[in-house]
């Protein structure tokens, strides 16, 4: 009987698909179609190029250029910068513009990158396909909406978030840069946390009905949203980015190195905590589940058992809350199942289509369907449902598609414990977006146009480590060099 249940999942096709080579992704790195948008996106390199090539005597010696290298060679440092810009700007200086302009200006650089440097160029191979699917829906949904251009407005945000994730996946090529990208990332959280603490302690925060509902949590207190301006949004930016601090702690060999990635941590779980907002705990705790997973299994049980123990010991208020979201009479919960019905009811007219791009279209539609005693209604609360009512079918199978396939490769990719400093950033990622993605069964994380923005740049991370480590497999099976492309780290089980 043992024998044949081993022979049976031994023999598995799933199985086999998931643990073998992911020819798919070499189908479309080679097909015609990624071909053609490698070709349409590096035109202007290439044009660039031979100008360069031209006249590169007269370019060469010059202080414009050797100021331009300078700053090209730091692409990763320029994208973290952009990226602790946007996380730090608090909500009421913050215009959407500014993403624009800054990924405007990030594309102008790669573009003097790519015309300076002969192997630089747009990699749009190293991005899974079912990424470039979704993508290809969204747009879609934007082009045919019912209401057209709010719809375009809305899309642009989803363009450059496609656009700054080329970007990152193209220009770095090595696991430092990776890195100091992340620490970029970690250092952003931190000060978004400080500012938070300072709101907490020193402005002091006033108990807002419009997000605590007092009659079950009167203990709670005032609630910390930092830069975000809502402590439910500032939640979903900490479940995105706090996983990163685990491979800066796990990657260090300094000792002192560690400690101090670990004393940052601290206030940053602190902080999220103070958020008030339950489901980014739970979506924290599965972040941390699913990166367990992936580094060492056999510490699931003690984190489970430590977790469970610890609940007692947790502030009142804070272990109240989590008691919360057990409790029927609690007023959100009830006005989800609310929305949630008339949504059931919209999507049987636009299931396939979806009503257009954007919670302003989605919210004109929706109130032809929404039920007796809802008033104003800004989304699904469900990113699930938002995406599918909004897109249509097509973009909600391909986002199943892509989470799918991150999982696939990650799970591939870790299983041959070959780049474990990668592993980590791997695991950190995957791990990152299924603690967001769990956040989204409750709420529509991508309201909010900074939050949609991290997800993909979490994203880009994710496949920027595949493509390392699938780069670095390469060398070693080619035989083109022996030399480690990482340095070993203490042993993992996974």
């Amino acid at each position: 009987m043992k024998s044949f249940f081993h022979n049976t999942i031994s023999n598995s096709k799933i199985l086999n698909y998931i643990k073998g080579t992911d020819n798919l992704q070499s189908l479309w790195a080679n097909s015609i179609f990624s071909m053609a948008l490698e070709w349409i996106f590096n035109l202007p390199c290439r044009l660039l190029k031979l100008l360069y090539g031209r006249f590169q005597q007269a370019f060469e010696g010059s202080v414009l250029i050797r100021a331009s290298r300078f700053m090209t060679d730091r692409m990763h440092i320029l994208i973290g910068l952009y990226l602790i810009v946007t996380m730090i700007i608090p909500d009421h200086r913050w215009h959407n513009e500014y993403g624009v302009y800054m990924t405007i200006l990030l594309i102008m650089v790669f573009v003097l990158k790519a015309m300076i440097t002969p192997k630089s160029s747009f990699d749009i191979a190293s991005m899974d396909y079912s990424a470039v699917l979704f993508f290809l829906t969204i747009m879609m949904a934007g082009l045919t909406s019912l209401f057209f251009r709010d719809s375009i407005n809305y899309l642009i945000y989803y363009f450059i978030s496609f656009l700054t994730m080329i970007i990152i996946i193209s220009s770095i090529q090595t696991y430092d840069h990776l890195n100091m990208l992340i620490k970029l990332i970690c250092i952003g959280t931190l000060l978004t946390t400080l500012y938070g603490i300072y709101q907490w302690k020193v402005v002091g925060i006033q108990v807002n009905p419009a997000f605590t509902d007092l009659a079950i949590s009167q203990d709670l207190g005032g609630r910390v949203y930092s830069t975000m301006g809502n402590p439910n949004i500032y939640g979903e930016l900490l479940v995105l980015t706090i996983p990163f601090f685990f491979p800066l702690i796990l990657n260090e060999k300094a000792i002192y190195k560690k400690l101090i990635w670990a004393i940052m941590l601290m206030p940053v779980i602190l902080i999220l905590f103070k958020t008030g907002t339950r489901s980014s705990w739970v979506a924290f705790a599965v972040s941390v589940f699913i990166f367990l997973f992936f580094w060492n299994k056999k510490l699931i049980p003690i984190f489970l058992i430590l977790g469970m123990l610890a609940l007692p010991f947790l502030p009142a208020p804070i272990y109240n809350r989590i008691r919360t979201i057990v409790n029927p009479n609690d007023k959100s919960g009830l006005y989800r199942k609310q929305i949630l019905n008339s949504t059931i009811s919209m999507l049987k007219d636009y299931w396939s289509t979806g009503v257009g791009l954007g919670t302003r279209v989605w919210n004109v539609i929706f109130n032809r369907y929404k039920s007796f005693g809802l008033t104003n209604v800004a989304h699904t609360h469900n990113l699930f449902l938002q995406i599918w009512s909004e897109a249509g079918i097509a973009a909600i199978l391909t986002f199943f598609l892509m989470g799918f396939r991150m999982t696939r490769n990650t799970y591939a990719a870790v299983r041959k414990k070959e780049n474990p400093a990668l592993n980590n950033i791997l695991a950190t990622s995957l791990s990152s977006i299924a603690g967001i993605t769990a956040m989204g069964l409750v709420d529509h994380v991508w309201f909010y146009n900074r939050i949609l923005f991290m997800f993909w740049i979490v994203s880009a991370v994710l496949f920027t480590s595949l493509k390392l480590i699938n780069n670095a497999n390469a060398i070693k099976t080619t035989g083109k060099g022996e030399t480690k492309i990482l340095p070993p780290l203490s042993s993992q089980d996974s």
